[in-house]
């Protein structure tokens, strides 16, 4: 469960992630540096399954991860790999033609549905693997503004009111994409969290929140999260940020 955005702007690209999850899943660690082969990424990590949900690559590639809610009568009884595997997978690309190999060879019936994204030089990859296990892979240039979002509720209980908000805060935004954008990823309607793009409910919230700026000179990953402090519990936002370059 998550939203994701992705804007270019005059020196590059912005992509947000807020990962939504259950309140009894263990907390995201921070992102660090790791090796990918001969590629270096930045990524938080889900410490359960070992991969993750954004993260860019020293090859300025970036890649986000959603999850596909199907309906339950097309789901079937398997064993799954973590979906987060995926995203390690793709970030080990140097570039887009890697990338689409890549996914084109993933077993897509080895896990749960899922979306997965891969920006590069100003060009989006969108893989979308349905519960049946087909793939389906597209590639557009990234000129405007781009929402993506899921849910456990429903992928099509969220879709619509996001993205009517997201139309009104980042395409219309007043103060330009960028700062659309921010506000987006904050947004949350008071009488309707639950299906809010910083969501909250009684089973599940908006746990992170991930900002990750590729530029001609630049990888940098921003992530926010909540921590706890001490033996008082008293809980504030910590934000770590790291560079490739």
């Amino acid at each position: 469960m998550c939203t994701v955005t992705i804007v270019p702007y005059d020196r590059g690209v912005r992509l947000f992630s807020n990962r939504d999850e259950r309140r009894t899943r263990p907390a995201g660690l921070p992102p660090e540096r790791h090796d990918l082969g001969p590629r270096r990424a930045l990524f938080p990590m889900d410490p359960r399954g070992g991969g993750t949900w954004a993260g860019v690559n020293d090859a300025g590639l970036i890649v986000a991860l959603l999850n596909v809610t199907a309906p339950a009568s097309s789901l079937r009884d398997r064993r799954t790999r973590s979906r987060g595997l995926i995203a390690l997978e793709l970030l080990r690309s140097d570039s887009m033609r890697v990338a689409i190999e890549t996914a084109r060879a993933l077993h897509a019936d080895a896990f749960e549905p899922f979306r997965a994204l891969v920006v590069h030089a100003g060009r989006l990859a969108v893989a979308t693997a349905q519960a049946n296990g087909t793939l389906q892979l597209t590639v557009r240039p990234l000129d405007a503004p781009v929402l993506f979002t899921s849910s456990s509720l429903g992928d099509a209980v969220v879709e619509p009111p996001r993205r009517r908000l997201f139309e009104r805060m980042v395409l219309r935004a007043h103060g330009g994409w960028l700062d659309g954008q921010a506000r987006f990823h904050d947004h949350q309607w008071l009488q309707r969290p639950d299906i809010s793009v910083r969501m909250e409910r009684a089973d599940a919230l908006t746990v992170s929140r991930t900002r990750i700026d590729v530029t001609r000179d630049c990888r940098h990953l921003q992530y926010q999260a909540p921590v706890t402090l001490g033996t008082c519990g008293s809980v504030r936002q910590a934000t770590t940020c790291c560079s490739l370059l």
